[in-house]
Protein backbone atom coordinates (compact mmCIF):
# COMPACT_ATOMS: atom_id res chain seq x y z
CA UNK A 1 0.00 0.00 0.00
CA UNK A 2 1.54 3.15 -1.12
CA UNK A 3 2.20 6.20 1.68
CA UNK A 4 0.88 9.19 1.43
CA UNK A 5 2.55 11.49 2.76
CA UNK A 6 5.42 12.08 5.75
CA UNK A 7 2.80 12.28 8.58
CA UNK A 8 0.86 9.34 7.82
CA UNK A 9 4.31 7.46 7.73
CA UNK A 10 5.63 9.28 11.31
CA UNK A 11 2.20 8.51 12.81
CA UNK A 12 2.24 4.88 12.11
CA UNK A 13 5.47 4.79 13.10
CA UNK A 14 5.22 5.84 16.37
CA UNK A 15 1.70 4.79 17.10
CA UNK A 16 3.44 1.10 16.66
CA UNK A 17 6.13 1.45 18.79
CA UNK A 18 4.01 2.90 21.78
CA UNK A 19 1.84 -0.36 21.35
CA UNK A 20 5.19 -2.56 21.41
CA UNK A 21 7.33 -0.64 23.98
CA UNK A 22 4.46 -0.78 26.61
CA UNK A 23 4.84 -4.39 26.03
CA UNK A 24 8.23 -4.52 26.14
CA UNK A 25 8.37 -2.69 29.95
CA UNK A 26 5.91 -5.44 30.81
CA UNK A 27 7.97 -8.31 29.92
CA UNK A 28 9.34 -10.14 33.21
CA UNK A 29 12.87 -10.42 33.37
CA UNK A 30 13.13 -14.37 33.26
CA UNK A 31 9.91 -14.64 29.82
CA UNK A 32 12.87 -13.03 27.80
CA UNK A 33 14.25 -16.28 27.20
CA UNK A 34 11.65 -18.68 28.54
CA UNK A 35 9.35 -17.53 25.91
CA UNK A 36 8.58 -19.72 22.88
CA UNK A 37 6.76 -17.85 19.90
CA UNK A 38 6.96 -20.35 17.10
CA UNK A 39 8.02 -23.61 16.11
CA UNK A 40 11.78 -22.52 15.57
CA UNK A 41 12.23 -22.16 19.30
CA UNK A 42 12.42 -18.52 19.08
CA UNK A 43 11.85 -16.33 22.55
CA UNK A 44 10.77 -12.34 22.74
CA UNK A 45 14.53 -11.61 22.88
CA UNK A 46 15.08 -13.04 19.66
CA UNK A 47 11.84 -11.06 18.08
CA UNK A 48 14.16 -7.89 19.00
CA UNK A 49 16.47 -8.68 17.71
CA UNK A 50 14.94 -9.82 14.29
CA UNK A 51 13.63 -6.51 14.19
CA UNK A 52 16.85 -4.73 15.32
CA UNK A 53 18.78 -6.90 12.46
CA UNK A 54 15.78 -5.73 9.77
CA UNK A 55 15.65 -2.25 11.00
CA UNK A 56 19.90 -2.24 10.35
CA UNK A 57 19.40 -3.37 6.88
CA UNK A 58 16.80 -0.80 6.16
CA UNK A 59 18.35 2.00 7.19
CA UNK A 60 21.87 0.70 5.15
CA UNK A 61 19.52 0.46 1.88
CA UNK A 62 18.32 4.03 2.46
CA UNK A 63 22.20 5.77 3.04
CA UNK A 64 22.20 4.07 -0.47
CA UNK A 65 20.15 6.80 -1.83
CA UNK A 66 20.81 7.01 -5.65
CA UNK A 67 24.29 5.09 -5.03
CA UNK A 68 23.41 2.04 -6.96
CA UNK A 69 21.38 1.17 -10.18
CA UNK A 70 19.20 -1.98 -10.04
CA UNK A 71 17.29 -3.30 -6.48
CA UNK A 72 19.42 -4.50 -3.81
CA UNK A 73 19.19 -7.78 -2.40
CA UNK A 74 18.28 -8.05 1.10
CA UNK A 75 21.84 -9.49 1.98
CA UNK A 76 24.91 -11.02 0.61
CA UNK A 77 24.21 -14.30 -0.63
CA UNK A 78 20.04 -13.92 -0.18
CA UNK A 79 17.72 -13.50 -2.49
CA UNK A 80 14.19 -11.73 -1.59
CA UNK A 81 13.21 -15.33 -2.34
CA UNK A 82 14.80 -16.59 0.74
CA UNK A 83 13.81 -14.45 3.08
CA UNK A 84 13.31 -17.24 5.53
CA UNK A 85 16.66 -18.42 5.32
CA UNK A 86 18.15 -15.27 5.85
CA UNK A 87 16.36 -14.98 9.22
CA UNK A 88 17.66 -17.80 10.15
CA UNK A 89 20.73 -16.79 10.05
CA UNK A 90 20.00 -13.65 11.67
CA UNK A 91 18.61 -15.74 14.68
CA UNK A 92 21.75 -17.76 14.80
CA UNK A 93 24.45 -14.33 14.57
CA UNK A 94 22.23 -13.00 16.97
CA UNK A 95 20.66 -15.60 19.06
CA UNK A 96 23.48 -14.91 22.15
CA UNK A 97 22.85 -11.42 22.37
CA UNK A 98 22.08 -10.30 25.92
CA UNK A 99 18.94 -8.61 26.19
CA UNK A 100 20.34 -5.40 27.29
CA UNK A 101 22.19 -5.54 23.59
CA UNK A 102 19.43 -6.30 22.12
CA UNK A 103 17.26 -3.86 23.62
CA UNK A 104 19.86 -1.21 22.36
CA UNK A 105 19.94 -2.43 19.26
CA UNK A 106 15.79 -2.62 18.60
CA UNK A 107 15.71 1.26 20.20
CA UNK A 108 18.99 2.45 17.50
CA UNK A 109 17.37 1.00 14.76
CA UNK A 110 13.96 2.59 15.10
CA UNK A 111 15.59 6.08 16.26
CA UNK A 112 17.78 5.77 12.47
CA UNK A 113 14.45 4.92 10.52
CA UNK A 114 12.46 7.57 12.02
CA UNK A 115 15.23 10.28 11.86
CA UNK A 116 15.54 9.32 7.93
CA UNK A 117 11.67 9.17 7.35
CA UNK A 118 11.37 12.78 8.90
CA UNK A 119 14.52 14.05 7.98
CA UNK A 120 14.72 13.01 4.17
CA UNK A 121 12.78 15.10 1.19
CA UNK A 122 9.04 13.80 1.43
CA UNK A 123 9.40 13.74 -2.39
CA UNK A 124 11.88 11.46 -2.38
CA UNK A 125 10.13 9.51 0.96
CA UNK A 126 7.18 8.40 -0.58
CA UNK A 127 7.76 8.15 -4.89
CA UNK A 128 7.87 4.58 -5.76
CA UNK A 129 10.36 3.46 -7.65
CA UNK A 130 12.73 7.07 -6.71
CA UNK A 131 15.70 4.74 -5.26
CA UNK A 132 16.79 1.89 -7.61
CA UNK A 133 17.63 0.09 -4.55
CA UNK A 134 13.89 0.26 -3.84
CA UNK A 135 12.48 -1.84 -7.05
CA UNK A 136 10.35 -0.70 -9.30
CA UNK A 137 6.96 -1.43 -6.91
CA UNK A 138 8.09 0.11 -3.72
CA UNK A 139 8.93 3.53 -2.05
CA UNK A 140 11.56 4.53 0.56
CA UNK A 141 8.71 5.10 2.75
CA UNK A 142 7.03 1.59 2.17
CA UNK A 143 10.45 -0.29 3.11
CA UNK A 144 10.82 1.72 6.03
CA UNK A 145 7.03 1.34 7.24
CA UNK A 146 8.01 -2.57 6.35
CA UNK A 147 10.73 -2.44 8.64
CA UNK A 148 9.14 -0.54 11.85
CA UNK A 149 5.28 -0.42 12.15
CA UNK A 150 4.29 -3.73 10.06
CA UNK A 151 7.05 -5.19 11.89
CA UNK A 152 6.20 -3.82 15.25
CA UNK A 153 2.84 -4.98 14.55
CA UNK A 154 4.03 -8.51 14.03
CA UNK A 155 6.09 -8.53 17.26
CA UNK A 156 2.89 -7.02 19.35
CA UNK A 157 1.30 -10.58 18.20
CA UNK A 158 3.56 -12.30 19.77
CA UNK A 159 4.60 -9.95 22.77
CA UNK A 160 0.49 -10.34 23.70
CA UNK A 161 0.65 -14.11 23.32
CA UNK A 162 3.08 -14.05 25.90
CA UNK A 163 2.39 -11.94 28.46
CA UNK A 164 -0.87 -13.80 28.27
CA UNK A 165 0.40 -17.01 28.73
CA UNK A 166 2.70 -15.62 31.64
CA UNK A 167 -0.21 -14.05 33.40
CA UNK A 168 -2.49 -17.44 33.39
CA UNK A 169 0.17 -19.73 33.84
CA UNK A 170 0.72 -21.39 30.36
CA UNK A 171 4.02 -20.13 29.43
Amino acid sequence: MAIASRRDLLTEIDAEYARLSELIDRVPPGLWKSSRVNTAGWTLKDVLAHLADWAERCDAWCALGDTVTEMTPPAAGFKWSETRALNEAIYRKRRRHAIERVLRDFRAGHTALRFRAATMNETDLVRVGRFAWCGPSWSMAQHIRANTAAHSRWAIKHFKRSLRGELDGSA
